[in-house]
């Protein structure tokens, strides 16, 4: 078991360059959690904070925007370090991580991460910062480009980081990518309904950005579905 959370780290873009046995001390003081679809693995009302990775499967952090209503702020794929607050007070008020699909989700405290992982001190942890805090600048800017967003540009940005994150590559000449997730789930992941979401994708595999391959795989040509952002 714990070879193969080593396995998977080891293929994180979070942790490119790390040496094997930093992965392996770090698969040592993980705690590893099995998620069904849709479950709150972290939220807002939660004291603790952890930093966590997940391992497989899809996952959203979410917040509350002023209207008290529940936006997107990332899509996270295997390999995707987060930290929830405390080490990010200002931000802790309505943040919440989700499954989307079922889900392998480890989690290590911080102090841990900082001093046994890295080797640094409390007061010097600038590296522990970037890979963790580095994501909360990212969806902070991203925050804003989600609240005015209509569903279809919400299918079209998830399917979009959904493509590098879980894809399997298709053909160099058609720059595709193959991702299995279920219309439901996809609904789940953009807060649409099953039925608009289904729509939605019709429409854009009418624009041939999509194909449909079977029940829960989606043929992403991530040049056309781009096209339609500008």
């Amino acid at each position: 078991m714990r070879k193969e959370i080593v396995a998977r780290l080891a293929e994180s873009e979070d942790l490119a360059g790390q040496p094997m046995r930093k992965l392996r001390l770090l698969a040592a003081h993980m705690l590893v959690g099995h998620f069904e679809k849709r479950i709150v693995i972290h939220d807002e009302e939660s004291a603790n904070g952890f930093i966590y990775v997940l391992l497989s499967g899809i996952g959203r952090l979410t917040c509350l925007n002023r209207a008290h209503r529940r936006i997107l702020l990332d899509v996270l794929g295997p390999g995707n370090f987060m930290c929830i607050p405390p080490l990010l007070l200002d931000v802790r008020r309505g943040v919440r991580f989700e499954s989307v699909t079922e889900c392998e989700v480890g989690r290590i405290v911080p102090k841990l991460m900082i001093q046994d992982i890295t080797g640094l001190k409390i007061d010097g942890f600038g590296l522990v910062l970037r890979l963790t805090c580095g994501r909360w600048w990212e969806l902070l800017v991203r925050h804003s480009t989600y609240v005015e967003q209509t569903l279809n540009e919400r299918v079209v940005l998830s399917l979009l980081e959904l493509a590098p994150k879980i894809g399997r590559k298709g053909s160099h000449q058609n720059k595709h990518s193959i991702i299995d997730i279920t219309h439901q789930d996809l609904a789940h992941l953009v807060h649409g309904s099953r039925a608009r979401v289904s729509r939605c994708l019709g429409r854009l595999a009418a624009r041939k950005a999509i194909a449909q391959q079977g029940p829960t795989q989606l043929v992403i040509f991530p040049d056309r579905l781009g096209a339609m952002l500008v």
